[in-house]
């Protein structure tokens, strides 16, 4: 009996650990999403796999792209964004269950409409966004 009692207590331990982090996710289109766990500044862009990093701040696409800007983490934390860079990409669409097409960049600005309009990307909409800056900052 003691043992079915140690057992239970056991499973209930391991169980509850589980609720420990926090996270959230927005869709995007397909199974494309923006997802973050445990801290805001770790967001990065995904479809089963990472295809752009955090911090992504803003998100766009059309029938064949998905675009977004990143703000990159400093050096190799997981807390710090630098603000005074911006990194453009740019995503081949697929239908399959993974990403089987091209990822392009990290971008500057001009780098991104140069590749834009060598992939016919007319007027790219970033229109999901997120802050880049809490209310603790």
């Amino acid at each position: 009996m003691k043992k079915i009692i140690f057992i239970i207590f056991l499973s209930i331990v391991f169980t509850s650990c589980f609720g420990l982090y926090d996270y959230g996710s927005d869709a995007i289109v397909d199974d494309y999403e923006t997802l973050w766990i445990d801290l805001y500044e770790s967001r990065s862009l995904k479809k089963g796999e990472t295809l752009v990093p955090a911090y992504v701040f803003a998100v766009g696409y059309d029938s064949k792209y998905i675009y977004s800007k990143q703000h990159p983490l400093v050096g190799n934390s997981t807390k710090e964004i630098n603000r005074n860079i911006i990194n453009y990409y740019i995503i081949e669409r697929t239908e399959s269950g993974f990403q089987d097409k091209p990822v392009f960049g990290p971008f500057n600005k001009t780098d991104f409409e140069k590749k834009c309009r060598e992939l016919a990307i007319i007027k790219p909409e970033f229109k999901l966004t997120f802050p880049t800056k809490w209310y603790f900052d």
